[in-house]
């Protein structure tokens, strides 16, 4: 089983992929990097989604259960999609212990608002579980997504934050 795990960052991506037991990582971040997909930008580095598309396919196996992890998991057709979600408040909060820049949180946190990553997923994922990790503990978050991914119980759409807009 492949699971995309994705999310606006400061969602908790890498700490419940740590937590998912039996799968194989594949840290999105990393693997960009190493295999050179994309461009240094004034401000960010940017991704060839087509190329990153490519590459993971080729390095994916079929029968290992595998977790992509990072904010374009969804990109790619797995499985499984888990979208991750926090409220925009505690979102800041989560990215200012990082020392992101207030533009930065700022433009992750109008991404959350706006569900950027949920509806680019929407797009290209059948199997989309929505998870918001807002108020929960990690090792419940993890249990929510075992049990869900177990059940085949997929859905999205519950969490809605424009009321902060």
């Amino acid at each position: 089983m492949i699971v995309a795990l994705t999310g606006t960052p400061g969602t908790g991506k890498t700490s419940v992929a740590r937590e998912l037991e039996g799968f194989e990582i594949l840290d999105l971040t990393e693997f960009v990097k190493k295999h050179g997909i994309g461009k240094q930008g004034d401000k960010e580095f940017n991704v060839d989604v087509t190329e990153m598309r490519k590459k993971l396919e080729e390095e994916i196996e079929d029968d290992q259960d595998t977790i992509i992890e990072g904010h374009l998991a969804h990109h790619f057709l797995a499985d499984y999609c888990v979208v991750l979600r926090c409220d925009p408040e505690e979102l800041e909060r989560r990215l200012q212990k990082r020392d992101y820049s207030q533009e930065k949180i700022n433009e992750n946190i109008e991404s959350e608002m706006l569900d950027v990553i949920l509806t680019e997923a929407v797009g290209i994922q059948q199997n989309i579980i929505e998870i918001d990790t807002t108020d929960r503990e990690l090792i419940e978050t993890v249990q929510r997504i075992k049990e869900k991914l177990r059940n085949d119980e997929t859905g999205y759409g519950r969490v809605d934050w424009t009321d902060h807009l």
